[in-house]
């Protein structure tokens, strides 16, 4: 009979996990947990239950009582530094997405619109003018949930589908113009045909990611936007002035604008090391207000979207109970309706 801790060790090697990134995530010694996977100490509720989450298992699998597993179906893209917590969140809302949905017909499937190069046109919306792109994707994409929470500052965010819902995360610590990008981003793997779903970070370059980037970054503000912006302003020379008067007025990641003009080749490394430096600084002193580069502080811990109304809805109709209704909201971070 395999023992707890044997189950552990296994789950842990077959993802390719090291004892230190499981102790970080379970925020325990490693010693504990090499003890945990000899089966020299017991596992704890609040171990146990994000253990389940991380590996989108059930408690009667790791104790022994079922041998059905089902193997989560996302992927990520990470550095060396991987986030499990943003894994374990995805697999917990994914969880409770399939609990308020058991009641849906199988062969039941929505409608997405369709990834193109158009879709701002598509959607009705003004090439040359700025976006909310919060608003707009929750208007837009059918059944779509967005959550905001901490997470490690390499990553940007996941995203998550089925035929029925959807999942944006996006981490909470970085800019509003970062995460708008972010947004922008994951839009386009949503939309995207390809079955694997990622968690983003920065380093890759890989095929996928690049196209994610280029589609966000003329998502926010397409060619056209830029060339009027450049002819309106009567830019030869670009200058910190008009980099920062650009991006407030499209919700620019700067990051991502300033890579964006070198590789348009509009500015040269000179001037992209210039601009690169202390931009919160540089806008207060032109006179802007410099949430752009800040982290919102009303989204550190928020969700928005469908599984909230979805979760009221089935608790209303007696599919849920008031606790399981109460777990999900506050699992969405959305507290002071929880209760």
């Amino acid at each position: 009979m395999t023992t707890i801790g044997a189950k552990l060790k296994k789950l842990r090697e077959e993802n390719g996990y090291s004892q230190r990134q499981i102790a970080e995530y379970l925020e325990i010694d490693q010693s504990n947990l090499s003890k945990i996977e000899n089966d020299k100490r017991k596992l704890n509720l609040v171990v146990l239950d994000k253990i389940c989450y991380l590996y989108n298992c059930t408690p009667n699998y790791l104790l022994g009582k079922t041998d059905e597993y089902h193997k989560p179906k996302i992927s990520f893209k990470s550095g060396r530094d991987v986030d499990l917590s943003v894994i374990a969140k995805i697999n917990q809302l994914s969880y409770h997405l399939s609990v308020l949905r058991r009641k849906e017909a199988k062969n039941y499937k929505i409608n997405r619109p369709k990834l193109t190069i158009n879709l701002k046109r598509q959607w009705g919306i003004d090439e040359y003018c700025p976006i909310n792109v919060l608003t707009l994707i929750q208007q837009k994409i059918p059944n779509l949930t967005i959550s905001f929470f901490p997470m490690k500052s390499s990553v940007s965010g996941c995203c998550f589908k089925n035929n029925i819902d959807s999942i944006i995360l996006v981490n909470s610590i970085h800019s509003k113009g970062r995460q708008n990008f972010t947004l922008a981003h994951e839009l386009y793997h949503l939309l995207d045909d390809d079955e694997n779903f990622f968690i983003c970070s920065e380093g890759f370059n890989e095929d996928v990611e690049r196209k994610a980037d280029e589609f966000a970054s003329n998502f926010l503000m397409g060619e056209l936007a830029l060339n009027d912006f450049i002819e309106s302003n009567n830019i030869e020379c670009w200058t910190i002035e008009d980099v920062v008067k650009c991006e407030q007025y499209f919700g620019l990641s700067h990051t991502d604008f300033i890579r964006r003009l070198y590789r348009d080749e509009l500015i040269d490394g000179s001037q992209f090391a210039e601009f690169s430096f202390d931009i919160i600084k540089q806008a207060a002193n032109l006179g802007y207000d410099t949430s752009l580069y800040c982290p919102p502080k009303d989204r550190e811990y928020l969700s928005v979207g469908h599984m909230i109304p979805l979760s009221n809805n089935a608790y209303e109709n007696k599919l849920i109970s008031k606790g399981r209704r109460k777990d999900i909201l506050l699992d969405l971070f959305r507290d002071e309706i929880a209760y």
